[in-house]
């Protein structure tokens, strides 16, 4: 595929990861929908950076968490931008809880946007599509799916590796689904951009080092590009998920 002139979706695309991942698409010269949940300043911001490309971007707002909003989220991009050519599930949450600590509340949003709103935006993206469109669907996911902990995070992604082999044959021959598995790029949010890495107590792995978001981009673009891979998981984590 070439990415030129295709509408893509980026969840979570305000900060980031996501926002690195809808500048490349931008650069990529995609039509590039940035969603956010509430960081519109930095949306807004992503899309004047992909305009100042020569690309075309808008921000959409919605709650993946909320079946309703995740849908009406696949229309709006249809309406004002096209049908989903490209879509990066990269929007997540993350709570450190414990089998004792989860509660039913905190087990069901994870699913909602881990899982299940990936999963209803790629149900759209196909009744997008006619037939001999092709199309690509990519999710951000984590190299702990190798070993997977940290209720209810860990198991819903795991959940959502097997969504993307699923995914992978259902949408199959038109449309490729893939994941990549990241593992230290960015510092935790909470922790300052300049905070030295020595103070972090990350285990770097094998690579003995953080990753880059060009790292990430490279990747995400090359599964963009490339028609022949489907149903497969890229670990850019430095060889963590081998340890």
């Amino acid at each position: 595929m070439d990415p030129n002139g295709k509408v893509a979706l980026v969840t979570g695309a305000g900060r980031r990861v996501g926002r690195s991942l809808a500048l490349a698409l931008g650069d990529a010269g995609c039509r590039v929908a940035v969603h956010y949940r509430q960081s519109e300043k930095d949306a807004q911001e992503t899309v004047a950076l992909i305009q100042s490309m020569g690309s075309e971007a808008i921000a959409f707002q919605a709650d993946l968490e909320d079946t309703k909003q995740a849908k009406s989220l696949a229309s709006s991009v249809s309406e004002q931008l096209g049908p989903i050519e490209i879509l990066v599930n990269n929007a997540s949450i993350f709570d450190k809880t414990s089998l004792e600590e989860v509660s039913i509340e905190q087990w069901d949003r994870h699913f909602a946007i881990n899982v299940r709103a990936p999963f209803l935006l790629a149900q759209a993206m196909q009744s997008q599509l006619t037939s001999d469109t092709p199309g690509k669907v990519i999710s951000l996911n984590d190299w702990r799916t190798a070993r997977p902990t940290r209720f209810a995070y860990g198991i819903t992604k795991t959940a959502l590796s097997g969504l993307t082999r699923t995914l992978a044959l259902s949408m199959a021959p038109k449309v490729q689904v893939n994941e990549i598995s990241l593992g230290a790029i960015l510092p935790p949010a909470d922790i300052p951009l300049d905070r030295p890495r020595s103070e972090m107590q990350i285990d770097l792995g094998p690579a003995d080092r953080m990753g880059s978001l060009n790292e990430v981009t490279d990747t995400m673009l090359m599964l963009i590009k490339n028609d022949f891979i489907t149903g497969e998981t890229i670990n850019v984590d430095g060889g963590r998920h081998i340890q």
